[in-house]
C-alpha cells in the first residue's frame, strides 16, 4: 500500500550488535498520533522501560519526523529527538533543523531508533538502506564544528548530520545535539545520551522522494502563504517588549527589566553585527541572522545567531551587555555542544551564589563570579564543557547545585523539574508559571508561549482567571505543530492556524483531518505523556516552581508589588489538571484513559 507524506517505517539500530533493520509502523498509529512528538509519545511508552537509566544502555535514542516533513511546506525541515532525559530523568523532546528530516525521508524512514551502546567512540553513516559503523577516536574532545566538517568532507557535503561536542562526551546534562553546524537541540541532555552511547556522529542521505496527494494543490497553498510574510520574524525583536513588560531575567531573575540591553545586545545592537541571513529547508520565513564581529578582542567570531534566549540567558541574567562577549558565549556553546539556556541559568546561580557569600573565590578556583564579569563567564563555559574543577560542579545543574550548596539557594535555583527556566519571568504574565511547570521536559517555553496573550494580546496578566483554558488552548496548538513535524518561527511568521495545517495534512497525505481532530489528537498526545512521567515516578509535586518566582516581587519597573502567590499557581494548576481530564493531582482519570482508548491499540516492538 502506498503512503503519502510518510514511509510507513523507522530505521532500528542496534549500537551493540552494529545491526540496522526496518521497523513497520502500523497505519492506525500513524492516524493517532500524526507524528513527530505524537510519533514519539507511543514510541516511548511501548519501547523505554520504566528501569531504563537515562545514561544506561537500555535507554532509547530516538531521531523523529512528521507527516510534512521534507516537503515544500512551510517549516518542514524539523526534527525531534525524543529519549530519557539526563537532566529530569523523565520524558524528552528536542526540537531543531536542517538536513535531517528531508534526508531520513528521502532515505525512505520516519525515524531512526538507536539502541544499545557503541564499543568505542564511533560514528554512523546511512544511505538509503545501506550503514556503515565507522571508528571516530579521532574526533574525541574535538567540538561539533570540526566533527561536522569531517563528516561533509568524507560522507556528503549535502547529508543530514547530527553530532556532539565534548559536552555530549563528558554527559553533562546540559549537552546538546549539534546539525547544520548551527542548529541545535539544545534542552534536556540529549547530546549526554549520545554520549552515552559512544556515538559521535550520525550521518544520513537518501536518494528517494516524498508522494503527496496533490502536489498542485499543495503548490498553490504554499504561494498563497507565502504572500502572508510582511515581515522577516527575528527572535532577538522579543527583548523590546519583555524588558518592556518587566519579563527579561535579569541578575538571575531576581529583576524583570536590564536597561543596559537597549541599544546594546537587543535587536538594534545585533543588525548592527548582522551580515546576512539564512533559512531553513523548506521555509522563506529565513528567520535566522548570521552575524559577525568585526573589531575587539573577539574580532572574526562569526556564528548564526544569537536567537533571543541567549542574548537574554547568557546576557541580561548575567549582567552582561557587552554584545561580543555574548556571540563568544553563543559559539563556544555550539561548537562544545551546551545549551545556551540551561549555562546562562548556572553562571547566574553561581554569580548570585558568589556574591551572597554562599561561594568563595577558594571554590570557585579563582573565578571572580561578579555579575557582569564575561571574562569569568566565558572561562566558566570552557570548564564546565571539559567537566573541570569548579566546572564539573556548576555542569550538573541548578537543582543539584542547590542541594549541595544550601542556604536556601534552592529558592533562586531557577528550574523546574531540574531543567533551568528559560528567557520569560512568570511574575510579568502569570499563565507562563503552569506551562513552566507542568511543561513534561521540565522549565520550557516551547510547548506553549503565553506572552501572545499577555504581554502582546491584551489579556490581563496578573490574574488566574481563564488561564488554564488559555494555556491549554496554546500547548494543543503547538503539540499539533510538533507533530506534523514543522517549525514554531515559520507557523509565527505566516499566522497559521491549526485549520490551516488540518489542510496541508489532508493535501500531503490524503486524510480528512478537521481542526476539531487535531485538536483532540493532541488531547490524546498530552495524556499519554503525563501518563509516561507519572509512569517514570513524577507527581504534581514535581509540577512547581522557586519560591522567588512564586513569592517575591521584582524590586521595580512594571511588575514591581505584584506576587503571583503559591494559592493562585496551585489554582491554576489544579484548573490546568481538571480541563485535560486528570484529576486533582495531575493523574489521568479511569474516564480519560478508556476515553482515548490506549489499552486497545497494538504495541510497537523492536
Amino acid at each position: 500500500m502506498m503512503l503519502f507524506g510518510y514511509k510507513g517505517k523507522l530505521l532500528h539500530l542496534d549500537l551493540s550488535k552494529k545491526t540496522s533493520k526496518s521497523i513497520t509502523i502500523p497505519e492506525v498509529i500513524l492516524k493517532k498520533y500524526i507524528g513527530g512528538r505524537g510519533l514519539g509519545a507511543k514510541l516511548y511508552w511501548d519501547l523505554i522501560s520504566p528501569e531504563a537509566t537515562p545514561l544506561g544502555q537500555e535507554n532509547i535514542f530516538m531521531v523523529l519526523t512528521g507527516p510534512l516533513g521534507g516537503t515544500m511546506v512551510i517549516g518542514s525541515g524539523k526534527h525531534v529527538i525524543i529519549t530519557k532525559s539526563p537532566t529530569t530523568g523523565g520524558w524528552l523532546e528536542t526540537y531543531s533543523s536542517g538536513r535531517m528530516t528531508p534526508e531520513m525521508k528521502f532515505a525512505g524512514y520516519d525515524g531512526l531508533i538507536f539502541t544499545g551502546k557503541l564499543k568505542d567512540l564511533s560514528g554512523v553513516f546511512i544511505k538509503d538502506n545501506k550503514v556503515e559503523f565507522s571508528d571516530a577516536d579521532f574526533l574525541k574532545g574535538k567540538g561539533s564544528f570540526e566533527t561536522e566538517t569531517y563528516i561533509r568532507e568524507n560522507f556528503h557535503p549535502d547529508c543530514g548530520t547530527l553530532s556532539i561536542g565534548p559536552a555530549g562526551e563528558n554527559l553533562l546534562p546540559i549537552a546538546c545535539i549539534g546539525s547544520d553546524y548551527f542548529r541545535k537541540a539544545g534542552r534536556g541532555g540529549s547530546g549526554a545520551v549520545m554520549g552515552s552511547k559512544n556515538l559521535k556522529f550520525i550521518a544520513i542521505k537518501g536518494s528517494g522522494g516524498i508522494n503527496c496527494v496533490n502536489m498542485q494543490e499543495l503548490h498553490k497553498l504554499v504561494l498563497k502563504h507565502q504572500k502572508r510574510v510582511k515581515f522577516r520574524t527575528s527572535t532577538p525583536m522579543t527583548m523590546t517588549f519583555t524588558n518592556s513588560a518587566g519579563m527579561l531575567p535579569t541578575r538571575n531573575f531576581s529583576k524583570g527589566q536590564f536597561k543596559r540591553a537597549i541599544g546594546r545586545i537587543d535587536i538594534e545592537a545585533v543588525n548592527k553585527v548582522k551580515i546576512a541571513r539564512r533559512a531553513c529547508y523548506a521555509c522563506f520565513a529565513a528567520c535566522a541572522s548570521i552575524t559577525k564581529i568585526r573589531e575587539g578582542e573577539f574580532k572574526g567570531i562569526t556564528l548564526e545567531g544569537p536567537e533571543y534566549e541567549t542574548l537574554a540567558m547568557q546576557g541580561a541574567n548575567l549582567e552582561i551587555d557587552y554584545l561580543p562577549a555574548i556571540l563568544k558565549a553563543n559559539y563556544l556553546c555550539d561548537d562544545l555542544g551546551m545549551d545556551t539556556i540551561s549555562s546562562g541559568v548556572i553562571i547566574g546561580f553561581a554569580m548570585e551564589c558568589y556574591e551572597r557569600g554562599i561561594l568563595t573565590k577558594e571554590d570557585t578556583e579563582g573565578l571572580d563570579l561578579k555579575f557582569g564579569n564575561y571574562k569569568a563567564a566565558l572561562e566558566l563555559l570552557e570548564l564546565m564543557a571539559h567537566k573541570k574543577g569548579f566546572g564539573a560542579f556548576c555542569a550538573q545543574g541548578v537543582k543539584k547545585m542547590a542541594k549541595s550548596l544550601g542556604h536556601n539557594s534552592e529558592h533562586f535555583a531557577m528550574h523546574s523539574k531540574g531543567l533551568e527556566l528559560p528567557a520569560y519571568d512568570p511574575r510579568a504574565g502569570w499563565s507562563t508559571t503552569i506551562t513552566y511547570s507542568v511543561t513534561p521536559r521540565g522549565g520550557c517555553h516551547r510547548r506553549a508561549w503565553p506572552p501572545l496573550k499577555e504581554v502582546l494580546g491584551g489579556v490581563n496578566p496578573f490574574t488566574i482567571k481563564g488561564k488554564a483554558e488559555m494555556v491549554i488552548e496554546l500547548m494543543n496548538e503547538r503539540c499539533v505543530i510538533h507533530s506534523l513535524l514543522v517549525c514554531d518561527m515559520s507557523n509565527a511568521a505566516v499566522r497559521l492556524k491549526i485549520s490551516d495545517w488540518a489542510k496541508y495534512l489532508n493535501i500531503v497525505t490524503g486524510s480528512n483531518y478537521s481542526k476539531e481532530d487535531l485538536n483532540y489528537h493532541a488531547e490524546i498526545i498530552e495524556t499519554l505523556i503525563r501518563r509516561i512521567n507519572i509512569r517514570e515516578g513524577f507527581s504534581s509535586k514535581d509540577d512547581y516552581l522557586p519560591k522567588r518566582i512564586l513569592e517575591e516581587s521584582h524590586p521595580d519597573g512594571p511588575t514591581k508589588g505584584k506576587i503571583i502567590g503559591t494559592d493562585n499557581f496551585l489554582k491554576m494548576r489544579t484548573d490546568y489538571y481538571l480541563c485535560r481530564g486528570w484529576d486533582s493531582e495531575g493523574v489521568p482519570t479511569e474516564e480519560t484513559i478508556a476515553k482515548y482508548e490506549f489499552d486497545s491499540e497494538p504495541t510497537i516492538k523492536i
